[in-house]
């Protein structure tokens, strides 16, 4: 079994089509359909099945899918990172962010870096913070800056604090919430709250301060945009919670309000640079975590 076998184990998943794999590989049709046949007797069993013109995976060839992607990924990742490992002339770093930071904290720091190292391209994925839990794991990105709770973290996973946030109560200037000294717990229980993405850190903490304090937030609509739900508050729909730091850009007289927490209170989250303890980091890497550990 070698290499190219995988890989068309996985584009055939992809595409079903021999002649968009064979584009893919740089190869001719009957080069692909002789190592699927030669996979399939190595193995001793059926791995794809042809249907009506589509080409997909049997039992078999999905068990073998799994390990495929990893093995191909990991070449991948083997040859960019020894073709790039010691320049910061050249190579790609793969950056994972969740939401808020991604959209509130990463994105100036990453034109700083860019302008510092012009021949770094950065691919940033921004995702709700399980989704990029997942690309690290996976090795689909090298490095993740995320909202975590340390002892969220897993044993492989290195984690780094670059700045303390907090979250808060967001509502609609108009509101009610304006007169009062104090909000009460159950006074959030009784508003339209606007949730965000399943995920999510922040969906996380609202659902666990919801438990901590024995209420149910009363979900009226549940959005994967941090800046949609700052708007649906502003709109008036309905409260939420935010961090300080996705605010710090916020017009005053933007018509959001802030308030502490009430109730019970569950850890605010750390901005934090994630990466694998058993993985090499590359120059650019290296150098971008030295960038942000220096801000």
């Amino acid at each position: 079994m070698n290499i190219v076998k995988l890989k068309i184990v996985v584009l055939i998943e992809k595409y079903k089509k021999i002649s968009d794999v064979a584009v893919a590989l740089g190869l001719k049709q009957p080069t692909v359909t002789f190592h699927m046949k030669s996979l399939e007797e190595e193995l001793g069993t059926a791995i794809f099945d042809t249907r009506r013109g589509r080409v997909i995976l049997t039992e078999a060839g999905r068990a073998l899918l799994y390990y495929a992607q990893r093995i191909t990924s990991l070449t991948d990742e083997a040859i960019n990172v020894v073709a790039d490992f010691d320049t910061l002339e050249r190579g790609t770093l793969r950056i994972g962010a969740g939401l808020m930071p991604g959209n509130y904290y990463l994105p100036a720091l990453a034109g700083r870096f860019m302008r510092q190292f012009p021949g770094i391209h950065l691919d940033i994925k921004i995702r709700a913070d399980d989704e990029i839990m997942r690309m690290l794991q996976q090795a689909d990105i090298d490095l993740a800056v995320m909202h975590t709770n340390q002892t969220l973290i897993e044993d492989n996973l290195e984690c780094e604090v670059l700045e303390n946030d907090e979250i808060v109560l967001i509502y609609p200037a108009e509101h009610s919430f304006a007169a009062l000294k104090k909000i009460e717990v159950n006074q959030i229980a009784q508003e339209r709250f606007i949730q965000h993405a399943g995920g999510s850190f922040i969906r996380g903490f609202s659902e666990r301060w919801a438990a901590a304090n024995q209420v149910n937030l009363w979900n009226s609509a549940i959005m994967d945009s941090p800046e949609a739900v700052k708007l649906a508050v502003q709109s008036r729909i309905g409260i939420s919670f935010y961090t300080k730091r996705g605010l710090l850009s916020l017009d005053e007289h933007a018509g959001v309000r802030t308030a502490p927490l009430p109730g019970n209170t569950v850890p605010d989250p750390q901005i934090t640079l994630v990466y694998r303890k058993d993985r090499p980091i590359t120059a650019a890497g290296r150098e971008f975590a030295a960038f942000l550990r220096s801000i």
